[in-house]
């Protein structure tokens, strides 16, 4: 028989008076305490009895450990039980965490009140070494339940990127499909949906955390996922009452487009607009769809972009790269922000004339005529494809 020192005996004996005698008490307390300390057990889908059962059962667990006893076999797994069942609720890890501190410090102010019986000659060392006892049984049963919410979170994260990837597949979905996936992803399957998509060079979890912080604080329902290094996300909105470029404000240095969709069936057309509009835009942020749709022409078709690319871009390349480089910055200012030839001169702090010569120039070199506004379209894409490709550079 294992031969033990009297403190470590005397906590044993301690922790098997404490589950004997006092545990409903503990665990009533410590059940309070924690719907009054976290807000996520005050009006979330955690029920008191729901809490009183699981902690009931983790605190006989830590216990149990710090009696020193076998381990009932149904015990054995309910850390990880509830670390799996806490995730399916949707209850943040940080959450479960708290609630485990708080029970650390019931079941450490239990072991005091009963070290106060202690003699003197064994109090001090008691107090020491049980607290170090009493940290190590609940940080076990931390260690199990964060391995079951973190199983648990995989997989239902799965589940849901199968779901929205579902959703993707097809512009004509199944009822039931559509069904299916609001289900498993918490959205409604009517209404406007702001769909977006973001190119990351780098995955950015924590920017995508501090905004569904955002949106979460603003009772908004939505869905984020990666796909190697693309963001796609849906958000929906009941009314046109918020700004979703606002409330994606932690994005902004990354490129990023919305779109609309009407409804969850409708959110693969959305999203495909969303990709083109980031695919031929060159600087960072996150703007709308309906803002420029130019963006999106620009990468609709490749072989149509680089065909007029050449087009405009082509016949610039038997100038020198000063008059080039003259001609660009005139014609591109006109395609970026319109104007008169005097706003032309004003803007570029060139003199009219020599902004008059260069877009004669231009028109020469090309047969596009920048006075039409046929032709003026054809440039102004031209150069957001240019744009595009230096910024992909």
């Amino acid at each position: 028989m294992e031969q033990l020192d009297p403190t470590t005996q005397l906590i044993r004996t301690t922790a098997r008076r404490l589950l004997d005698i006092h545990l409903d008490e503990i665990v009533d307390r410590t059940v309070t305490r924690t719907i009054k300390d976290e807000p996520n057990y005050t009006d979330g889908p955690v029920s008191r009895t729901d809490l009183r059962h699981h902690m009931d059962r983790t605190m006989r667990l830590a216990l149990s450990r710090l009696a020193g006893e076998d381990i009932p076999a149904d015990l054995e797994s309910s850390a990880l039980e509830l670390g799996k069942l806490r995730a399916r609720q949707g209850i943040p890890l940080s959450s479960v965490l708290h609630a485990f501190r708080i029970d650390l410090k019931s079941l450490w102010e239990a072991l005091i009140e009963e070290g106060r019986a202690v003699g003197e000659d064994l109090r001090a060392d008691f107090l020491e070494r049980s607290s170090l006892m009493v940290w190590e049984a609940v940080e076990l049963n931390t260690e199990h339940v964060v391995r079951g919410y973190q199983t648990t979170q995989e997989s239902l994260d799965e589940i849901r990127s199968a779901a929205f990837d579902q959703l993707l597949m097809d512009d004509e979905l199944e009822p039931s499909t559509i069904d299916d996936a609001a289900r498993v992803l918490g959205l409604p399957t009517e209404g406007s949906y702001h769909c977006i998509v973001g190119a990351f060079p780098t995955p950015r979890p924590e920017l995508l955390a501090e905004c569904s912080a955002t949106l979460q604080a603003s009772g908004r329902s939505f869905y984020f996922g990666w796909w190697a290094r693309e963001l796609r996300g849906v958000v929906h909105t009941a009314d046109d009452s918020f700004d979703i470029v606002e409330e994606l404000a932690a994005l902004n240095g990354q490129t990023c487009s919305v779109a609309t969709a009407d409804g969850l069936g409708s959110v693969a057309r959305a999203i495909r607009l969303a990709r083109m509009s980031v695919q031929g835009r060159s600087g960072s942020g996150v703007t709308r769809l309906q803002d420029n749709w130019l963006h999106a022409v620009v990468a609709a078709n490749k072989e149509l972009s680089g065909a007029i690319h050449s087009a405009v871009f082509g016949p610039l390349a038997r100038l020198s790269a000063s008059e080039r480089h003259g001609l660009t910055e005139t014609v591109g200012d006109l395609a970026a922000n319109g104007g008169a030839i005097a706003n032309i001169a004003e803007r570029t702090y060139r003199h009219r004339n020599t902004v008059r010569a260069r877009l004669r120039a231009f028109t020469e070199l090309t047969g596009l005529d920048l006075a039409k506004t046929n032709d003026l379209a054809t440039v102004t894409i031209a150069f957001m494809i240019d744009a595009s490709r230096n910024g992909a550079g």
